[in-house]
Parts: C-alpha cells; structure tokens; sequence
C-alpha cells in the first residue's frame, strides 16, 4: 500500500516564502498604522503563518492530481 505523502517539501517551501512574505507586509502594515505590535502577536502571526502554508501546500499538492 502506498500512502500519499503527508509533507512535500518543494512545495511547502515555496508556499511558506510565500505566506511568510504576505505575514511581513501586514505586520509593516499595522506598524505604520498604528505603530506598535506586540511580540505575542509577532510571534502569533509568524506562527499561524507557517501552519496556513502547511495546510495550503496539502491543498496545492492534491488539487493538482498528485502528479510530482
């Protein structure tokens, strides 16, 4: 039995550049609007960040087909 893979790091690397590039600008943006951020919502951000990546790279990977 073979088992999709649960992890693709191509993929995965590419979509977290991605979210963590759009994570970067919005907190920028909240600076510059309200000038201040705290660093439990840095770290929140960054983090949740990173778990959105994983689940939309699992949502890439198989609305594709699985076919890499």
């Amino acid at each position: 039995m073979s088992q999709p893979p649960i992890f693709i790091a191509s993929v995965f690397f590419k979509v977290v550049a991605w979210a963590l590039i759009v994570a970067v600008v919005v907190l920028v943006g909240i600076i510059i609007i309200f000038g201040h951020v705290t660093t439990l919502d840095l770290c929140g951000t960054l983090i949740s960040a990173v778990i959105v990546a994983y689940i939309v790279h699992l949502w890439i990977y198989y609305s594709r087909g699985e076919e890499e």
